[in-house]
């Protein structure tokens, strides 16, 4: 009699353990078996909506404006930012070398440029030549201000000498891709 005890002790807590897992098991699969009905419903909806439809869908002129505006935003975001003076603040850390600097301020143009690429397919060649052409320049700029620099100068030496080269520069090739920009965004709100 107390070995029945001492089994039905053991198996009880079995029993209820296998018990709860039949019953998740079983809600899961409804579940799951719900969903994939409606999923159903949904793609013989979406299919009847495109045999009932042959013309191509084009986005409208107004969604369309909005991803060029979009585009534009995100670019002279980018453009602001590759700016020496954010570059430099954005990139400094206490104790760098130049060196690090410099290749700190490149890696954030590629980064900065590499996240916003498929954005030129909503904007025009030529703000797309502009944009490009910037990035190059003052990648250029940036790697010229390096040159002749001492193996052990400071990331301030670095700002200082990319600072006065700025300058001396009437206009940075960011200014001139932003403002055609700007003037390719107003052309959007006057249609």
């Amino acid at each position: 009699m107390e070995t029945l005890i001492t089994v039905l002790i053991d198996a009880v807590p079995t029993l209820i353990i296998a018990g709860l897992i039949l019953y998740i098991f079983h809600e899961y699969m409804s579940f799951v078996n719900e969903r994939d009905k409606r999923l159903a419903i949904m793609n013989s909806k979406a299919k009847a909506r495109e045999s009932t439809s042959n013309a191509p869908t084009v986005p409208s002129s107004d969604f369309a404006a909005k991803l060029r505006l979009q585009a534009a935003e995100r670019f002279v975001l980018y453009l602001e930012r590759i700016e020496p003076g954010r570059l430099v603040m954005r990139s400094h850390q206490n104790g760098m070398s130049a060196k690090m600097l410099q290749n700190e301020m490149l890696k954030s143009i590629r980064e900065e440029f590499d996240h916003n690429l498929s954005q030129q397919i909503y904007i025009s060649e030529n703000a797309w030549s502009l944009i490009k052409g910037a990035k190059d320049e003052m990648t250029k700029f940036i790697t010229a201000t390096g040159e002749g620099m001492k193996p052990d100068a400071t990331s301030i030496d670095f700002s200082r000498k990319m600072f006065q080269a700025a300058s001396k520069v009437e206009k940075l090739p960011g200014d001139v891709a932003l403002e055609y920009l700007r003037q390719e965004t107003n052309e959007l709100f006057q249609k």
